[in-house]
Parts: C-alpha cells; sequence; structure tokens
C-alpha cells in the first residue's frame, strides 16, 4: 500500500519544480516535492550561476503577461528570503532589422507598452566599447531585463515552499508513476499517493513522460566563463546582459559579477 497521501506531488525540485512546491502550497494544498539529489544542485536546469530574465519577449508577446507577473513573484521572493534574487543589469538584443529577435522584442514591447530603446550598431559600440556589432545590425535595449541568481532562487524558492508547509525528498529516485483511484509515485523511498502529478524532472523527464505520449530531447547547452581582462564588463560598470543574433546562430551572456569572469553560450 503506498505510504503518504498529498494534494500535489512534485517531481524534480529545480527551478521550475520548487518554483511550483511554493505556489501550490501556499494556496494550502500539501505537497511533497521528490528529487534524486539535493537541490539546489549542479545536475539541472538552473543551474550555473545565472539567467536572463526579460519582459520583451521576441519568441511571442503572449508571453508578457506572465513575466509581469512573473517579476511580482520574485520581488516577493526577495523579501521572503531577505536576499537579492534578482538583478535588473538592463538587455542589449542586437540582429538584423528584419531577424527573428529585435522585430520580437519592438513587437512585443510595443503590445504591452514595454520600455525599450532602439539602437544603431554604432550606439551599441559606442555605450558599451566591448562590443563589436556587425555593421548590417541593429539593437534594441530593455533596461528592466538582468539576471536571476538561479541557485539563489532554487533554495528561496525551497524555502518558502517548506515554510508554507511543504515537504521535500531529496536523494531519492522515482521509479515510475500509475493512474487509479489516485496517482500512485513508487520511488526507491516507498510509494506516495496524490491526486495532483508536476512532472519537473529536467533530463531525467522522458520516461516519466512517456505514459503521457510525450517525447522529451534532452539537449546538452555548454556555458562557458572567460577572463574578458576589461574593468568596463563589470555589471557594476553598466555593462549589460547581452543577446547577438548572428548568421552563425543566436548567443548570448552576461557582465561580470564575480571572479568567474563573462559568461556566454548557445540560446
Amino acid at each position: 500500500m503506498p505510504r503518504g497521501v498529498y494534494d500535489a506531488i512534485v517531481l524534480g525540485a529545480g527551478g521550475v519544480g520548487s518554483a511550483a512546491m511554493w505556489q501550490l502550497a501556499s494556496r494550502g494544498l500539501r505537497v511533497l516535492g521528490v528529487d534524486r539529489f539535493h537541490p539546489p544542485h549542479d545536475r539541472g536546469s538552473s543551474h550555473g550561476q545565472t539567467r536572463i530574465i526579460r519582459q520583451a519577449y521576441f519568441e511571442h508577446a503572449d508571453y508578457v503577461p506572465l513575466l509581469l507577473e512573473s517579476y511580482r513573484l520574485w520581488e516577493d521572493l526577495e523579501q521572503f528570503a531577505g536576499r537579492q534574487l534578482k538583478r535588473e543589469t538592463g538587455l542589449i538584443q542586437v540582429g538584423p532589422a528584419d531577424g527573428i529577435v529585435v522585430p520580437g522584442v519592438l513587437s512585443a514591447a510595443e503590445q504591452h507598452g514595454l520600455d525599450v530603446e532602439r539602437l544603431t550598431a554604432r550606439e551599441v559600440e559606442q555605450r558599451w566599447p566591448a562590443f563589436r556589432v556587425p555593421v548590417d545590425s541593429v539593437g534594441v535595449f530593455e533596461r528592466r531585463a538582468g539576471l536571476l541568481h538561479v541557485e539563489a532562487c532554487v533554495e528561496a524558492c525551497l524555502g518558502a515552499a517548506k515554510a508554507a508547509g511543504a515537504e521535500l525528498l531529496a536523494g531519492v529516485e522515482v521509479f515510475d508513476w500509475s493512474t487509479g483511484d489516485d496517482i500512485v509515485v513508487r520511488t526507491n523511498a516507498g510509494d506516495f499517493r496524490t491526486a495532483r502529478l508536476v512532472i519537473a524532472a529536467g533530463a531525467w523527464a522522458g520516461p516519466l513522460l512517456a505514459p503521457l505520449g510525450v517525447e522529451l530531447q534532452v539537449r546538452r547547452k555548454v556555458q562557458m566563463w572567460f577572463d574578458p581582462g576589461e574593468a568596463k564588463t563589470q555589471a557594476h560598470a553598466g555593462f549589460p546582459c547581452f543577446l547577438f543574433e548572428l548568421s552563425r546562430g543566436t548567443f548570448y551572456g552576461f557582465p561580470v559579477i564575480d571572479p568567474r569572469g563573462l559568461k556566454a553560450a548557445d540560446h
């Protein structure tokens, strides 16, 4: 017989799972989170020091209301945790005027009344001399964008979730789940019954999603840190997060915020 009955079980307690635990528990549900490691850890999708947060989403303007709400929630969580989780460094996005990124940013900003600034390639280089911008590209700067300290965010979400009554089983492997009168989750720590199941297991989610007919392709996304050797790439010197749409791909990065240096990655 399954031991333990919950209103919701969350599989994976990284960036998504920890936030789901917090929000579900804050609504009065009895919540259990299960993670095969001990979050925050270095094996999750929300790992690597920082992630960009922005409002003028070039992917689609429909994301914007969710992002505006997320800003409010991050600020609430900062108040609870008593530490900075979000840093608004600004974000410069560069690409062809008729590409994907810049038109998408401008469209989202126009539809939702967001504050963005258009810049020529020369103006981008003049404001931030460390950049080299292709002559056929333009820029758009979003002042309210910036970065999240992701491991601190996971830790804060878990703290808020536990304060609201959620439980966390760390170092526990999930074997599978099945449905009946309730959902039964089988783990190496025993079986647990729940009315709702949230699967947020990152790279380990494939077998857990298979019963739903959802195919998951896991991709490795490499992040690199460099020593730029220039004080002008420091966040405290006004250097922003950045994203460049180039002919060979789209790349993004962060200002220097600690001795690890300037971080860059393939989008």
